[in-house]
């Protein structure tokens, strides 16, 4: 809207049209100094101080909707051996993975979605709720770690496709 997104990174970035970015306290950052991509839909949302951080690489389809302060960290960060943490080292292989948020989707508010997951099509994350698995389509998830509390009636529309 008023401002631009903060960008940190060496960041591939993909836009479609009418991608909606809540102003500069939206923060798009690649995980380590490596060419990573982000890949947004058309007509999608994203929430005033949502953070992407993209591992590998992070994908979020079309009419998605991201609410506000959302986390969706493809990358840990700091190693789990505390000595290579104190030598200031990157986390290894297995801290780095994609995040893909299929067409349709909505995380709410204060939602965490990790690395190596996908939400499904038309899912919905529940405000605060923390992802660590694969999330169906058309299932709502909720808690933390993230279990299934309900599932979506298919749409009408997209019986008949």
């Amino acid at each position: 809207d008023d401002d631009l997104p903060k960008i940190i990174g060496n960041l591939r970035i993909v836009l479609g049209d009418d991608v909606h970015l809540e102003g500069e306290q939206v923060w798009i950052a690649a995980g380590d100094g490596r060419m990573r991509t982000l890949e947004i839909g058309d007509r999608t949302y994203i929430g005033y101080g949502t953070q992407l951080i993209s591992g590998t690489s992070l994908r979020i389809g079309s009419d998605v909707l991201i609410a506000n302060r959302v986390l969706l960290n493809g990358f840990d960060g700091h190693p789990l051996d505390p000595i290579a943490r104190a030598r200031g080292e990157p986390p290894g292989p297995d801290g780095y993975g994609p995040i893909v948020v299929e067409d349709h989707a909505w995380i709410g508010s204060n939602a965490i979605v990790l690395k190596n997951v996908t939400i499904g099509r038309a899912a919905v994350v529940a405000t605060g709720a923390v992802v660590t698995r694969d999330v169906p389509p058309l299932t709502v998830v909720a808690g933390n770690p993230a279990r299934p509390v309900r599932t979506i009636e298919t749409p009408v529309e997209w019986r008949a496709a």
